[in-house]
């Protein structure tokens, strides 16, 4: 949900049901199915706690919330989309302190423009930034996405990944080959599907030039 590592290692799952709107809000909350992610233990356990209390919601958003929407604790609708009454506690939950979160399944939209709030990685900068090649965001909103990529230490070094690093490294290695098996990282994939139609020639050329310009710190 978070940090786009993969869940799934070697056939085995790696992660954590995680509530986008903490389920001690309202049982409602509890099994509701768009408000239900995966997320590794670090970024659900670790940063996504960090201030907790203060987005405790107010008794009358909570209120409001479980009178307009359609389930029940004891008998509930299995949706797959949000309701509107989600919706709208989402916006209500994302203008809390400390709730700069792009939360998924149901994503995050900015108020000021409307536009969905998203992250794009800079290959040569080795970073996540506000997805600003693909949607107009105000400053305010980008600012909440910086505070998202903040929170999960999406840039800090302690915590970036070396996916990337370790695929182009092994493409190079054979000579522009692309591995057949899968690395556990979002940014790694979708690197390889902007690759995969070109020829092993103009991939290695590709790798080469990224490496020369970035990787050289890691040997």
């Amino acid at each position: 949900m978070y940090c786009y590592s993969r869940i799934r290692v070697d056939g085995k799952l790696y992660a954590n049901l995680e509530h986008a709107i903490e389920k001690s809000n309202s049982e409602k909350l509890v099994e509701c199915i768009p408000n239900i992610g995966l997320t590794c233990s670090v970024c659900n356990q670790i940063f996504k706690k960090c201030g907790e209390q203060k987005r405790r919601l107010s008794k009358d958003a909570v209120q409001e919330y479980e009178q307009k929407s359609k389930c029940t604790s004891e008998k509930r609708k299995q949706c797959t989309v949000a309701c509107r009454a989600l919706r709208a506690l989402q916006i209500k939950y994302s203008t809390l302190p400390e709730a700069q979160i792009i939360l998924q399944p149901m994503g995050v939209t900015g108020p000021e423009t409307g536009e969905k709030l998203a992250l794009q990685y800079d290959i040569l900068k080795q970073e996540f930034q506000p997805a600003v090649n693909f949607h107009t965001y105000s400053e305010k909103e980008k600012e909440f996405i910086d505070m998202h990529i903040e929170r999960f230490r999406l840039n800090d070094p302690v915590y970036k990944t070396r996916q990337l690093y370790d695929f182009i490294k092994n493409v190079i290695d054979n000579n522009g080959i692309l591995p057949k098996y899968e690395y556990n990282n979002l940014i790694v994939d979708q690197f390889y599907r902007q690759l995969k139609d070109k020829s092993a020639e103009e991939i290695l050329k590709i790798c080469e030039s990224i490496f020369c310009i970035i990787f050289h710190k890691f040997v």
